[in-house]
């Protein structure tokens, strides 16, 4: 599992198996797609014990985590 550490600089799409915990993994997940100005792309795989997480996540970081329909 990649969290931390890792730098690649062509990522673009970020695929959490094991929705974060935390405001600032989530993040820190994330933020390895889309960088130097290139769009990125996000996809979680949640289930029902990661709904609380994910609305935690969604307040304290002031977004929406919308599903892929």
């Amino acid at each position: 599992m990649f969290a931390r550490g890792i730098d690649i600089i062509s990522v673009n799409v970020v695929i959490n198996f094991d929705f974060p915990r935390q405001p600032d993994t989530y993040l820190h997940r994330i933020g390895r797609s889309g960088r130097f100005g290139h769009l990125g792309l996000a996809i979680n795989f949640i289930c029902e014990d990661d709904k609380s997480n994910m609305f935690n996540i969604e307040d304290d970081l002031n977004t929406q985590i919308k599903p892929i329909p």
